[in-house]
């Protein structure tokens, strides 16, 4: 049986480099909003908060029974280990690919776990090197290649 584990990621917690760029951020809004129109400074808050709402908002992630769960604000969803074939640690956390080289489409349909925690990290780096790269052939991925 493995291990279930659940974190939270929260970027904008204790990081003076962070509060200085969304003051910079808010900043930049109000001198948009007064150089271009209300309306336009409010349209370029929204879009841009929105595109960095989660450096300034928690994401809660859980891995438990073979599959990943991340819950943002606004959505959540979940995904099945055996999806993925690749993993990756950088040092804001680790990176899983379904592809085993690296792709173009990475950015699209890899996934980004945010982990703070070192130990945690390499933990949770160690347990996914071991179910995703471990063995080659696993699930209905493999069934599909077969049939091919």
């Amino acid at each position: 049986m493995s291990k279930d584990w659940e974190w939270y990621s929260f970027p904008f917690k204790d990081s003076k480099r962070r509060i200085k760029f969304l003051a910079l951020f808010i900043g930049s809004v109000l001198v948009f909003g007064f150089a271009f129109g209300f309306w336009w400074g409010l349209f370029s808050f929204i879009v841009i908060g929105l595109t960095l709402m989660p450096f300034y908002t928690k994401t809660f992630y859980k891995v438990s029974d073979g599959k990943i769960y991340i819950k943002k604000p606004l959505y959540s969803f979940s995904k099945e280990l055996s999806y993925y074939k690749r993993v990756e640690l950088d040092k804001f956390g680790i990176f899983l690919s379904p592809f085993k080289k690296r792709s173009g489409l990475d950015n699209f349909r890899g996934i980004f776990l945010q982990v703070e925690d070192e130990d945690l990290k390499k933990e949770l780096y160690d347990f996914f090197k071991n179910e995703v790269e471990s063995d080659g052939q696993r699930g209905d991925r493999a069934e599909l290649k077969e049939d091919n």
